[in-house]
């Protein structure tokens, strides 16, 4: 990183710098911020509601890609080790499938020679059919015929980008009377009924 002379610095006396598009670029990232903000549909309220966005872009190669794909459907769906250890499996067939032009809807996964499809993976057969149930129970897959499976096309990704949205809101404070709206709280309590 480089060192900033505080005595030698660009001052903008008459216009926050912040208020223009930036970006800010950092290792393989690069970090947007910018005033344009993102509407959304409040389901709760059915309301649009306008919300800030950061937006972070990250370059990586494909095996760190599917990683990253892998790690952010495990959180969605709170697969267990097991279901996460399988989805990669699926998404190295899918990404093999894609360079071999084969079609990308349904995968063939066939335990067979102590692996998946002939490859060796570090699991015994019982452990991948278990995360293979997962993945089904979660609507990850589905049966199409013994050993193939559809796809959830909205969960796997079809180009080279991905972006897991996640959403933080400000809880409402515990300190909240829990006195019904229709009734009243006194500051006198009676003491009488002892």
């Amino acid at each position: 990183m480089d060192k900033i002379n505080l005595r030698k610095q660009k001052f903008s006396p008459c216009e926050n710098p912040f208020l223009k598009k930036s970006e800010i670029f950092a290792d393989n990232k690069i970090v947007k911020t910018s005033i344009t903000q993102q509407k959304f549909i409040n389901t709760d309220t059915n309301r649009t509601e306008v919300i800030p966005t950061i937006h972070v872009t990250e370059k990586t190669n494909e095996k760190k890609f599917i990683e990253i794909f892998a790690n952010g459907i495990q959180t969605v769906f709170n697969l267990s080790r097991t279901g996460h250890r399988v989805l990669i499996i699926v998404l190295e067939e899918c990404q093999s499938n894609k360079t071999e032009n084969k079609n990308n809807n349904s995968i063939t996964l066939i335990w067979f020679d102590g692996g998946v499809n002939g490859k060796k993976h570090d699991m015994v057969d019982r452990t991948f059919h278990n995360g293979l149930r997962e993945l089904i129970q979660k609507g990850i897959l589905k049966p199409k015929l013994p050993n193939q499976y559809w796809i959830n096309p909205i969960l796997f990704f079809k180009g080279n980008k991905i972006t897991f949205m996640k959403e933080y809101q400000i809880e409402p404070s515990s300190t909240k009377s829990d006195i019904p709206s229709n009734e009243y709280q006194t500051d006198l309590e009676d003491f009488t009924k002892i």
